[in-house]
């Protein structure tokens, strides 16, 4: 008679012992009872829905329930969605101890395979807070067997961003740099308003030639002139369509103090026309107030070419009719440098001369 060898014995005993185990591990998982809150997110303010699924619950005559949470965070409304099964249903908001006692049974048992019994509304006052099981469960065969259920916990979770650093009322001297800062936990998104009105209406930003960081965490201006005095900042944070907003911060634009020589055209309504020039040019500019000019003619490499401005002017709309004739085709610049009280500031405008 043939006989197999020890080894081959052996290594076969040994599979048939791994595939007794998983078949206890797959048996073991298919019958696993559960009953589990789910975990929601939520902005501020809105109610939500928190549902609560049972799985593997077979022949189930009576159910009893205690889920209990944060009161300050979570305010309960109501159990909803109630599944047909459980019909009879009762259910109440106990305050000592504090918990949402819910009871069913009936002689006709149930089952949930995989399926929600109900939903626990609620409304979300902004922060998130854990929603539990609390001890004194219990779910019931038909026969009144307490069942060995895993009671499973859920939460409602905050998608507010949470503001944690504030922007601040800031001083500046008129033409220099300005900063307003916020920093939050979760946000995703940022969008910096202004509004000149002292707060009444607001205007949404975009970067331009003043504005950078406009949808960033950090709003820069450039130069912060005279006309942007009390003006106020703040900042829309975003996440999945939940929305905070930071306080408000004003800018103070000290028009005493000595400054930067940088401006904007825009500031000064500094332009020529016509532009493209072929002959004559008219340069247009609004003095803030009287003071010296020097308007000044500038090639690409930043040569002066032309000054046909060397004066003391009064406040006000000023323009000058420049003969451009002489120039190349090329590209210019016009430079107006302006000096009136404390302020000593220079602001350009691209000018093309064509045949």
């Amino acid at each position: 008679m043939f006989t197999l060898p020890a080894s081959v014995n052996t290594m076969k005993r040994a599979a048939f012992v791994s595939f007794l185990l998983l078949l206890s591990v797959v048996t073991s998982t298919a019958q696993a009872q559960s009953l589990t809150i789910g975990s929601v997110d939520a902005c501020a303010a809105p109610e939500v829905l928190v549902p609560v699924t049972g799985t593997n619950l077979v022949n189930i005559g009576a159910i009893t329930l205690f889920i209990t949470f944060d009161s300050t965070r979570l305010s309960y409304k109501a159990v909803e969605n109630i599944d047909p099964q459980l019909n009879g249903i009762v259910y109440t908001l106990n305050t000592t101890p504090f918990q949402l006692a819910i009871v069913w049974t009936n002689t006709n048992p149930i089952s949930f395979q995989q399926k929600k019994l109900f939903d626990v509304r609620f409304t979300f006052k902004g922060q998130s807070s854990p929603v539990t099981f609390k001890a004194g469960c219990e779910i019931s065969n038909s026969q009144l067997q307490i069942l060995p259920v895993n009671y499973i916990g859920g939460s409602v979770a905050s998608l507010v961003p949470q503001v944690t650093r504030q922007p601040k009322d800031t001083v500046v001297r008129m033409w220099a740099l300005a900063n307003f800062s916020t920093t939050a936990t979760n946000a995703q998104n940022y969008l910096w308003k202004q509004s000149s009105d002292n707060g009444l209406t607001w205007n949404e930003l975009s970067d331009n030639e003043i504005y950078q960081g406009t949808r960033t965490g950090q709003l820069t201006l450039s130069w912060a002139p005279p006309t942007y005095n009390k003006y106020r900042y703040m900042c829309s944070l975003n996440l999945q369509n939940c929305t905070a907003i930071t306080q408000q911060a004003t800018l103070t634009v000290d028009t005493l103090a000595s400054v930067p020589v940088h401006a904007t055209a825009k500031d000064f309504l500094l332009m020529n026309q016509p532009n493209p020039v072929t002959g004559y040019t008219t340069i247009i500019y609004t003095l803030p107030s009287e003071g010296g000019v020097s308007l000044e003619i500038l090639d690409l490499c930043g040569n002066i070419v032309a000054q046909p401005v060397t004066e003391f002017q009064a406040k006000g709309l000023h323009h000058i009719i420049y003969n451009a004739t002489g120039l190349k085709t090329g590209f210019y610049f016009y430079r107006l440098n302006f000096t009136g009280g404390n302020a000593s500031v220079m602001a350009s405008g691209k000018m093309i001369k064509i045949d």
